[in-house]
């Protein structure tokens, strides 16, 4: 007779734990691992809570924006130089010359590619050059410009420059009307 109530008491025992809501998981539960559900492979034993990934801080990426440049010239306007320009054909014999730097400066946060680069002198558009130069998001990069002629009087010059950004969008810009000082 006390088995038969030692197997009652268990077999109420189980019910009870079964039906009445036992602690032990009975089937596997979604563990995420780096961000991915994957399944414990212990359903008997809890599932420990993974401690949380940390948010990757934001890199380089291009998102969906629009690369732009901004062009400074310095200085504006541009004193008479007379500095010879030996290691250009064109200017080896011409002894009025001015020097400046253009600052191309990214700004809207995409990395871009200037394909195209056209540079006028009182007006007159050269060809395009494609100086195949890269600018990060954010960054900037310094053309040293010069010009010579056969005339010491003031000038104008100005450059446009035009390319993709790492989205694929196509962008174009121009400088300043740069004045190059007479003598």
């Amino acid at each position: 007779m006390r088995a038969w109530i030692l197997v009652a008491f268990l077999c109420i025992a189980a019910f009870v734990a079964i039906n009445c809501g036992s602690t032990e998981p009975t089937s596997p539960s979604p563990v995420t691992t780096g961000g991915v559900p994957t399944q414990s492979t212990n359903p008997g034993t809890p599932t420990p809570t993974p401690a949380p990934t940390p948010t990757p801080s934001p890199g380089p990426s291009t998102g969906s924006g629009t690369g732009a440049v901004q062009v400074t010239v310095s200085p504006n306007p541009v004193p008479f130089s007379g500095q010879a320009i030996t290691d250009i054909a064109s200017c080896a014999t011409r002894p009025n010359t001015w020097f400046y730097d253009q600052v191309l400066r990214e700004t809207g946060g995409v990395a871009v590619t200037i394909t195209r680069r056209v540079d006028s002198f009182d007006g007159a558009a050269g060809s395009a050059t494609n100086p195949n130069l890269r600018i990060a998001a954010n960054g900037s990069t310094t053309i040293r410009t010069r010009w010579c002629s056969v005339s010491s009087s003031a000038h104008t010059a100005q450059s446009t420059f035009g390319g993709t950004d790492a989205n694929g969008k196509t962008w174009s810009v121009t400088g300043s009307l740069v004045r190059l000082q007479a003598k």
